[in-house]
């Protein structure tokens, strides 16, 4: 089996622009070097501190986080942080969002049209962050909280938090119930939305017993559980996908199936084409853009099919194909967990009913 490394899902931004899997290479060292971060902000408290009432919360990366109580303006650095922010009723205190209006697509490369039209994300909103967060921009909007994904790299959070004094919430959840316990978390910080909170914590989490249920009856039957390719991008040399321990697993996991990279050591990397080949998938999950301008260059369902530049071995592939937007194959956010019973039909058309 050929690896290769690959991007993490959450910088499909970067792969949308030229020279993108460079910029993703640098994204993926950022993830580990806030990993290892954490202790030293542990060991480094903000030296501003918070003035009124506060709320200490524990981040998925295990930073003890100490944040104004229901801060006014915040920064949102990752689309799939945003949809939690936007469900919740807290639209209006978003003060910025990562993007680059300074590169071809801007806004479009870290934002979906639907997601911008939603949420009323525009380009005056954009802080920097290709190819690094631009902190005097964040600073000028004078946020009171940021909440960021892992990929933002250890320095820029290192700056904002420690230098600065300006909370700094990361959140990475690596399974479908992980996304539940941020909702969790953010609503913990903004005791004001509690009913907003408690509310979409009960919806999610019907969602994900009902395909627990759907999934446990499935082994009680006898059923054989189809494999699957869950895949969000693609070069010449194969396919990017998610391993162990990853949200894509999860969400694998939570359809009733197999995932035909389940057993590669990496999180996020890229399955070999003929690796693929030999595989053979029944169903191959695929994100593409065709709502967007910016991306159907590269992401429209016939791209993937080009016999010329297209996703290698597609035509051999026999499985059975499926486009979906892009977000829902490479963002870990209650958007994902809704669409479920959608997916669930998919991988089960005969089972499980269409909705």
């Amino acid at each position: 089996m050929s690896l290769n490394t690959s991007p993490p899902p959450e910088s499909d931004s970067r792969r949308r622009v030229p020279g993108a899997l460079i910029v993703v290479a640098i994204l993926v060292i950022a993830g580990i070097a806030v990993v290892g971060g954490a202790v030293y902000w542990e060991l480094h408290p903000p030296t501003h501190p918070i003035a009124g009432p506060t709320v200490t919360v524990v981040d998925d990366l295990g930073r003890t986080v100490v944040v104004s109580e229901n801060p006014s303006r915040i920064v949102v650095l990752a689309p799939s942080i945003m949809d939690i922010v936007y469900r919740l009723g807290l639209r209006d205190r978003v003060v910025g969002v990562g993007c680059d209006a300074g590169i071809p697509g801007g806004l479009l490369n870290e934002y979906s049209p639907n997601q911008s039209a939603l949420w009323n994300i525009s380009a005056g909103l954009c802080i920097s962050d290709y190819p690094s967060l631009d902190v005097d921009e964040l600073l000028n909007l004078s946020p009171e909280a940021v909440f960021a994904p892992t990929y933002t790299s250890a320095a820029a959070v290192e700056e904002i938090s420690v230098t600065f004094g300006i909370p700094v919430v990361m959140l990475n959840p690596t399974t479908l119930q992980g996304i539940v316990s941020d909702v969790q978390l953010v609503t913990s910080i903004f005791p004001v939305v509690q009913g907003n909170g408690t509310a979409l914590e009960a919806a999610l989490d019907d969602q994900l017993v009902s395909a627990a249920n759907f999934d446990s009856n499935l082994s009680t039957n006898g059923n054989a559980l189809p494999t699957v390719l869950l895949t969000y991008y693609f070069d010449s040399g194969g396919y990017y996908t998610y391993g162990p321990d990853s949200f894509g697993q999860s969400l694998i996991d939570a359809l009733g199936a197999v995932n035909v990279a389940g057993t590669t050591p990496l999180l996020y990397f890229e399955l070999n084409g003929s690796v693929v080949l030999n595989d053979s998938p029944e169903i191959i999950l695929y994100g593409t853009s065709w709502n967007d301008p910016w991306l159907v260059e590269n992401e429209t369902p016939a791209q993937w099919a080009s016999p010329s530049s297209g996703a290698p071995y597609w035509s051999q592939l026999n499985g059975t194909k499926v486009a979906l937007d892009v977000t829902l194959v490479s963002e870990p956010d209650p958007t994902l967990i809704f669409e479920l019973p959608v997916l669930l039909h998919i991988v089960h058309p005969t089972l499980y009913p269409s909705p």
